[in-house]
This record gives C-alpha cells, sequence and structure tokens, in this order.
C-alpha cells in the first residue's frame, strides 16, 4: 500500500504485514481530508502512527525478502512509504501537507532508468524557420525532409505561398537531421525542382540558387509524429508508453489560411476511460473562423453515454485561457473499437498492445482515424502551427478529479481543467508521462514493457531501445534511438 498515493479520502487503514513468523509490523492510520484534495500528499493525513516491531528497529533487517518476496526496490519503497508516514504523522487534519522531496523521490525510484539527467526536456525536435525570396514564377514552397527526386519518404514540415516574391516558413524536425531541401512549386502546380539547404539557413534566394531535379517524382507525404501516453500520472506506471498511441499528421492547401491535422488512434493500452484532445499552444480559439471534419466521422459518434471529460460535442473548444483546442474523443476505447457488454458498459480491452490474443482482456481493433480542416483569420497564424505547439493531451480521473497529461513542454498546463491550482511545480520531477517521436511509423512496445531500463546496481540495460535509456541519461546522446530498436520481439 502506498500511504501517500492512497485514493481514500476518509477512513481507517489498519496494515498487518507477516514479516516473519514471529515478527509483524503494525501500522495503524488515521486519515482525513484536507480542503483540497486533488494533490497527492495534500489530501491525506496520519493523525496516529504506531509502529511496533517485535524484535528489531532495522527495516531492512525485519523486512526478509526472501520470505515475503520484496525485492531491493520493494525495499526502498517500503522504506519511503514508512519515511513519508514519519514526516507527515503528526499533522493536523486542516493543515495541508506536501513533502515535494518524499514525491519526486518515489516516482525517480519508479521510474525505469536510473541516473537520469537531470536537465532533460524529452525533446527529440528542434525548430527554426527560414524565409525564401523568389519571383513571379514560383506559387508555393516547402520544406521537405528529403530529396523527392532520389527518395520515397520526403515529408512536408512545412508550405507556403509566396505573397510579394516571399514566404516564411517556420518547421520543427529531427534532432538529428541537418540535411532538408526546399520544393519549389510553380504557377502550374508541379515541381520545378528541390534546392538543398541546412538546418539554420535563414535565407534562400531562389533567383540565384541551383534547382537539382530529376526524371521522377515521388510526391511528399504529410509530416507525421507518434505520441505515446502514461495514463496514470501523477503517479508512476510501467512506462511502456502504449496507454494511449496517437499519430498526427499536418498537411497544408493552396489557401494559405487553411491546415488539415489528421489524427489516428493506434492503440489503448489502459484498462480505465480516458479522453484526449489536441492543444495548440500560442493559438487563441478567436484566431480561428472554424474547425470541420474534412473525412469520416468524428472518432467517438455515437457514443452512448453521458460525457465526464469534454462535456462538449464542439469540434473547436475554448481553453481556459483563451487557447484553440481540438475535441477528438470522450472515449479512448469507444473510438478504437465500438463495442459493449451485455450490461451495456463499453468493453475496456487493451487494444493493438499485445502480440499474444490468448491474453485477458486484450484485442485487436483497426485504427481509426479523422481529418480535421482548421480555417485560421490570418495567414501568419496559420504558418505559425507547427509540431511545437501541437499538444495533445489526455484526461485522466485521478483521486476523484480529472488530470490532464501533456507533452513534456505543456506539462504544467491547465488547459480545460483547473487541477494545479498554482501549485504544478510541486511536480516538477522532470519526467514526462507522454513521449513524443518524429516518425510517423514509429513501433510502441508491447504491454507492460517499459521502453527502455537501466539498473545501476547490475549496470543493466533492457528493453526494447537501448538508446532510449542512454538518452534519458543524457538528453544529447542517442537522440535517433527510435530509429534503432535492440530488441525488436518486444514491439507491437
Amino acid at each position: 500500500m502506498f500511504i501517500f498515493l492512497s485514493r481514500y479520502n476518509s477512513g481507517a487503514k489498519i496494515i498487518n504485514l507477516s514479516i516473519k513468523p514471529h515478527i509483524k509490523v503494525l501500522i495503524i492510520i488515521n486519515f482525513c481530508v484536507i480542503v483540497d484534495s486533488r494533490h497527492l500528499f495534500m489530501h491525506l493525513s496520519l493523525q496516529n502512527l504506531f509502529i511496533l516491531f517485535c524484535i528489531s528497529p532495522s527495516l531492512h533487517y525485519l523486512c526478509n525478502g526472501r520470505n515475503i518476496g520484496l525485492n531491493m526496490r520493494q525495499h526502498k519503497t517500503l522504506t519511503l512509504i514508512l519515511a513519508t508516514a514519519m514526516l507527515t504523522g503528526w499533522t493536523a487534519c486542516e493543515k495541508e501537507k506536501f513533502d515535494q522531496d518524499i514525491y519526486n523521490q518515489y516516482v525517480d525510484y519508479e521510474f525505469m532508468i536510473d541516473n537520469m539527467d537531470r536537465t532533460h526536456d524529452w525533446k527529440l525536435t528542434k525548430s527554426d524557420e527560414v524565409t525564401v525570396l523568389t519571383s513571379g514564377y514560383v506559387l508555393e514552397v516547402q520544406v521537405l525532409t528529403d530529396n523527392i527526386y532520389t527518395s520515397n519518404t520526403a515529408e512536408v514540415a512545412a508550405q507556403g505561398v509566396c505573397y510579394d516574391n516571399k514566404a516564411t516558413l517556420g518547421y520543427s524536425i529531427p534532432i538529428s537531421q541537418e540535411q532538408l531541401y526546399l520544393g519549389v512549386i510553380g504557377m502550374d502546380g508541379s515541381y520545378m525542382g528541390v534546392v538543398p539547404f541546412k538546418y539554420g539557413t535563414k535565407t534562400i534566394d531562389l533567383t540565384t540558387s541551383t534547382f537539382e531535379q530529376g526524371s521522377q517524382i515521388t510526391n511528399p507525404t504529410a509530416q507525421t509524429f507518434t505520441y505515446l501516453f502514461e495514463d496514470n500520472f501523477p503517479e508512476p506506471g510501467d512506462f511502456d508508453y502504449n496507454d494511449l498511441v496517437l499519430r498526427v499528421s499536418k498537411d497544408y492547401d493552396n489557401v494559405s489560411y487553411n491546415i488539415y491535422l489528421t489524427v489516428k488512434v493506434e492503440a489503448v493500452g489502459t484498462a480505465k476511460q480516458i479522453a484526449a484532445a489536441i492543444h495548440l499552444g500560442g493559438i487563441q480559439y478567436d484566431d480561428i473562423t472554424q474547425v470541420e471534419l474534412v473525412s469520416n466521422e468524428k472518432l467517438d459518434e455515437g457514443y452512448p453515454l453521458p460525457r465526464n471529460f469534454i462535456n462538449s460535442n464542439e469540434l473547436l473548444l475554448r481553453g481556459r485561457n483563451g487557447e484553440a483546442v481540438l475535441n477528438l474523443f470522450e472515449d479512448a476505447h469507444w473510438s478504437l473499437l465500438k463495442n459493449r457488454d451485455d450490461n451495456g458498459s463499453i468493453m475496456r480491452m487493451r487494444l493493438n498492445t499485445s502480440r499474444d490474443e490468448t491474453e485477458g482482456f486484450t484485442a485487436k481493433a483497426n485504427p481509426q482515424s479523422v481529418t480535421y480542416l482548421i480555417s485560421f483569420k490570418s495567414r501568419e497564424k496559420a504558418r505559425s502551427l507547427t509540431f511545437d505547439n501541437i499538444d495533445p493531451f489526455v484526461l485522466e480521473e485521478y483521486n476523484g478529479s480529472i488530470w490532464e497529461i501533456h507533452t513534456y513542454y505543456y506539462k504544467f498546463n491547465d488547459v480545460l481543467k483547473n487541477i494545479f491550482r498554482g501549485n504544478a511545480s510541486l511536480y516538477d520531477n522532470h519526467i514526462s508521462w507522454c513521449v513524443t517521436v518524429p516518425q510517423s511509423d514509429f513501433r510502441y512496445p508491447v504491454e507492460g514493457m517499459s521502453i527502455g531500463t537501466y539498473n545501476s546496481e547490475t549496470e543493466g540495460v533492457y528493453g526494447p531501445y537501448d538508446g532510449f535509456a542512454y538518452w534519458i541519461q543524457n538528453h544529447i546522446s542517442n537522440t535517433d534511438w527510435y530509429k534503432h530498436p535492440t530488441r525488436p520481439q518486444l514491439l507491437y
């Protein structure tokens, strides 16, 4: 039992741990409710704590791992629990108590990688903008991730119409990438050629540039990122990052005020209800004229139950600070597999996370996608939308309240719900419950398999991506780990 993460708001708990046949630890804990029950440690006060050690005061002596099935990690966790109890043991009910150090120690210890880089920002991308100078024969320009004449994997990282013989394009690309290509589209809508350039180039003058061409063109696809979520923030989980897997693509049309966002639900590895939306960072609700669907129906079309997480059926929502939010779905399971049991409840199986279909509560389902057409009021706002400010997030219930799980940069944003109430910094433990991978076909871990692990005691690395562990330990190394799975048998 994790004392400081208890979901009980009131009542008494008695823990009777049989450590050895002749040794027992008895902990009697009185719980009481504190005004703000949303925050860990704040909803719990221990008025009475009695720990009776019948033989030895040494916790590690008492807790013989061989007899009670504890390993060293569990020993340390139990120590942490008792330490938390000691620290908060004699506080009054009306006095809020939050020990940030204990919380951070707990989360750090449960995190699967030791020796984490404390300056880590969880970014696998970098961003810049380039200004293109043209003459009257150019209609549009694109930032391409590869050469469309020699590669079939090029993506459009940015695109814009040339106005007054100029276009400025903002883009996001993988940190490990340096080489880019400028796609030049003529007035007839066909490619005139590409111009190679390096990341960091600020200006390209097409009137003096040499175009590269070829005999065959493979049309580029929309740039696509994969977003991987853990569902139990602020508690640590198994860090397989498959509780929700989304793929988001950004595309353009010839009207420079319009952006297309396609959202594909790839997997749902949680057994509880979660909702999702996309926060458009820096884009206000009033910056957008309208949002409409251009393919398929809403992901949660026909949802049969009352809405609890997102209390609106509108595609465009106004966030608490006036920012624009796209409404994805109220229920991830329903969005992927519209299935109900005999009692009318939505079946909460883990979908597309297990290779073994005989495992309980697992199933395969066809990924579902929908495309949003976002019409902006200004060209500048439309072009300011890059993957840097596309922030998909999950809404989940925890401790009787609704929490949001964001990408790391937006981790502490209360977009739809006011959960932090000015206390967001208390949860600043440098760990993210969402990983953003700049790859369209990223293979995620199977259920229960951490994405990568490192144990400092054994110096052992394990998991489907060894490079992930090394990246967590040093954020400037192994920034392309997602391209190099080390144990593909552990991936879905």
